[in-house]
Order: structure tokens, then C-alpha cells, then sequence
């Protein structure tokens, strides 16, 4: 375990991009009630840092063999998935192995596969893709406490939903959910209904009785892809530089964005809309030799191959003029809105910090890609890396501490 006090972060200054030629403006304010522009308080930005306290690993007895996604508790103790073994590693607010619960199968307390894992309220829910279910956890006794089934009743009832398939799951609360129904992707052009680029999304609201709101509809671009002939093949990948949809939740409020655009849009958990945070960033200009780096840092060899090979080949009317704006949207405890966005340097992410409420920027600041922050609570960053060492993944709480000049 390592421990000790270091400044990871890169300093903080909001990062003039109006100076730089390589980006294009956002100039259209967008025509929306209660829309917050964000701007730098009158104080100006805090100085924040992050002091690495405690990795979350594979100990010599008990290995993560592949880390899905991770939560942590009220108490500081860190739940990590397990997608290859079907189980979930309980660890200790200081790093010790704890123990850990679950196995494969479709009974209680059993998994086929490992999706979304959510902490609330003393209880852990996990929720099975593949089984279409939510099965919550007492923390007391580590068992099945409850089973929700996932699968909307009603989507019949739905017209525009016909020829959808139920393909996502978002955690609101116990009681209610996201669930997105998703337009078939048809990639050979010489097919009736070709729609590479034209498949959507649509989020729908869903209680715990797995009937979903007919009238709160969320309708989403899906991923877009780029499509090449190789060598006589014909091959199509989707990409996420080509615009994604951004959610985060938290007990009764769900954020929203498509990446291309600096503009959060903020709802209730019933689907009514209450306010939009918005900034004209500047966007970096695509490369694709930038594509393809992040390809090589993201995926393993095998699958990079076939990205590169797509990347380098699509036509030039297929590629963007710029990076998106925003690459990850996060919601801490204390209501703040974190947001990476693209800037020139390609090992970071620069992360904005937003008062939710206000849309006052708080702190600015560069972190590694390589370190992904998944997790924001008590006070504390929770990273996915990797252990130069032994080449397994871990997770690594850092302390936030942000100093008011």
C-alpha cells in the first residue's frame, strides 16, 4: 500500500482558449429557461489538491480478476465488482481486504453478469444485464435483500418504441430508474433501412413497478460510427469522439449532456426540467492522429488494430472538424458538478469543479487520463489505475483539498 502526501494535480488556472487558434467558438446561446451561464467567482478560482491516501487492491489471497465498476459507502468501505469471478470485494476505509460475496449463477444472490453497482442508505444494489434484474445487498449481512426486475411490462403500450431494443440501466434510487430503448444499427449500406449514423436513443423514467413513463421521454443521437473498405472488407466501428450522451444521477436529481456542447441540462427524479449550466468553450480541432492515440491509450491490442485501422481509412466527409467539448460529467456529495473537458495536451483531461446551484466555476485542473475519476464522496476522489508493478487495476482514494485565497 502506498501511502503519503502528494500533489498530483497540475495547477489551476482556467486555460485561455478564446488565445488559441486550434479551437472553434460555440457562439449560439442556447434559447432555454433558467439557463446559468458559468463564470469564474469574484474571488477567482480555489487552488485544489489531491493527496493520494489509499489503493483498493488485489491482495496475494484474494485477486480482482476483472474490476467492473465501484462504489463506496457512507463509512469510507469500497465495493468493487467483479465481472470475470461474479462476485464483489468488500475492502476497508484503510485499504484491508475484507472480504467477498456473490458467485455465478441466476439464483439469489447470484449473477450472470455485472453492470451498474450504486450504494444508498445502507444498502448496495447491483444490477445483472443480462438477467435484466436489480439485486439489492444488506450491508449487515451481505445477502439478498431484494430482487427488482428491470424489463418494462408496458413498452407495448408504446408505438415509437416498437422495434427498440431495452438496452440500459441508470440507478436513480430504490424506486427509480433510467432505462434507454435503442434503434437497431444496420452497418451494411447495401441493406434496406441502412442507418449507421441515424440510430437513437430514448430514456425513459421507470418505477420499481417496471412500468415506464409514457410521457417523460429523453430521445438521444446513439454513437455514430466510421465506416471504411480495407482490403476489399467493409468495416464500421462507433466512436465516442463522435458525440455521446453524458448522465449522472444523483437520490432525486438527473444530469444531462451530449458532449459535443458545454450545456448540462438538470431534472428532477420525476423528469421535469429545472435549469441548464452553460459556458461557449472552445473546442480543440480534430486529428486523427489524436483519434488514434486515444484509441492506443484506451483499448488493448487486439481490438486497437481494427479502431486505427477505421480511423485512417473513413472517408474525410466523415470526420469531425472538432473534439467534442466535454469527455465526463460527475455530481459530489456537496452538489458540485465536475466535468472534463478536451484540451491540447493529451495526457490529461482539464476538469472544471461548478457550483451546481449557481453555475459559479470553483476550481480548474488537470488530471491523467490514465487515472479516470469514477467516484466523488465523503470529501474524497476515487480513481481507476493501473499498478505499474503487477498490471492490475486498483482503486485509489485521493483527499480533496480545496484552499480559499
Amino acid at each position: 500500500m502506498t501511502n503519503g502526501f502528494s500533489r498530483i494535480i497540475y495547477y489551476l488556472i482556467l486555460i485561455s482558449f478564446f488565445a488559441c487558434c486550434s479551437y472553434e467558438v460555440e457562439r449560439t446561446m442556447p434559447d432555454l429557461e433558467n439557463l446559468i451561464t458559468v463564470t469564474e467567482g469574484q474571488n477567482g478560482l480555489q487552488p485544489i489538491f489531491m493527496n493520494r491516501e489509499v489503493e483498493f487492491a488485489s491482495t496475494e489471497s484474494h485477486l480482482i480478476a476483472r474490476m467492473g465498476q465501484f462504489d463506496v459507502d457512507d463509512a469510507g468501505r469500497v465495493y468493487i465488482a467483479d465481472a470475470m469471478q461474479h462476485r464483489v470485494h468488500v475492502f476497508e476505509p484503510n485499504g484491508q481486504y475484507r472480504m467477498y460475496f456473490g458467485r455465478e449463477g441466476a439464483g439469489p444472490g447470484e449473477f450472470r453478469a455485472m453492470g451498474a453497482l450504486n450504494y444508498l442508505n445502507g444498502s448496495l444494489f447491483i444490477y445483472d444485464p443480462l438477467m435484466m434484474r436489480l439485486s439489492e445487498f444488506s450491508l449487515d449481512t451481505y445477502e439478498e435483500s431484494n430482487t427488482i426486475h428491470t424489463q418494462a411490462i408496458n413498452k407495448r403500450e408504446v408505438e415509437r418504441l416498437s422495434g427498440l431494443n431495452q438496452s440500459g440501466f441508470i440507478f436513480i434510487n430504490s424506486n427509480k430508474f433510467l432505462v434507454n430503448f435503442t434503434s437497431r444499427l444496420v452497418p451494411n449500406p447495401d441493406n434496406v433501412g441502412y442507418n449507421l449514423n441515424d440510430n437513437y436513443r430514448t430514456y425513459h423514467l421507470m418505477d420499481s413497478d417496471r412500468r415506464i413513463d409514457l410521457e417523460k421521454v429523453f430521445k438521444k443521437p446513439g454513437y455514430k460510427a466510421l465506416s471504411a473498405t480495407i482490403n476489399g472488407q467493409y468495416r464500421f466501428t462507433q466512436f465516442e469522439f463522435l458525440g455521446s450522451t453524458l448522465i449522472t444521477t444523483t437520490v432525486n436529481t438527473i444530469y444531462m449532456a451530449r458532449s459535443e456542447d458545454f450545456l448540462i441540462k438538470v431534472y428532477n427524479d420525476n423528469g421535469d426540467y429545472l435549469r441548464a449550466l452553460y459556458y461557449p468553450l472552445q473546442k480543440r480541432k480534430f486529428t486523427r492522429e489524436g483519434a488514434i492515440t486515444q484509441q492506443q491509450l484506451k483499448y488493448e491490442e487486439g481490438v486497437v488494430e481494427w479502431r486505427v485501422s477505421v480511423i485512417e481509412s473513413a472517408p474525410e466527409e466523415q470526420i469531425p472538424k472538432t473534439w467534442p467539448a466535454l469527455n465526463d460529467l460527475l455530481v459530489d456529495d456537496e452538489n458540485r458538478i465536475w466535468v472534463s473537458t478536451i484540451v491540447e495536451d493529451f495526457d490529461i483531461y482539464e476538469w472544471w469543479v461548478i457550483d451546481g446551484d449557481t453555475g459559479e466555476l470553483i476550481a480548474s485542473f488537470g488530471w491523467p487520463r490514465s487515472k479516470p475519476i469514477e467516484v466523488l464522496r465523503n470529501g474524497h476522489v476515487y480513481t481507476r489505475e493501473t499498478d505499474e508493478e503487477t498490471g492490475l487495476q486498483q482503486v485509489v482514494r485521493y483527499r480533496i483539498e480545496m484552499r480559499k485565497l
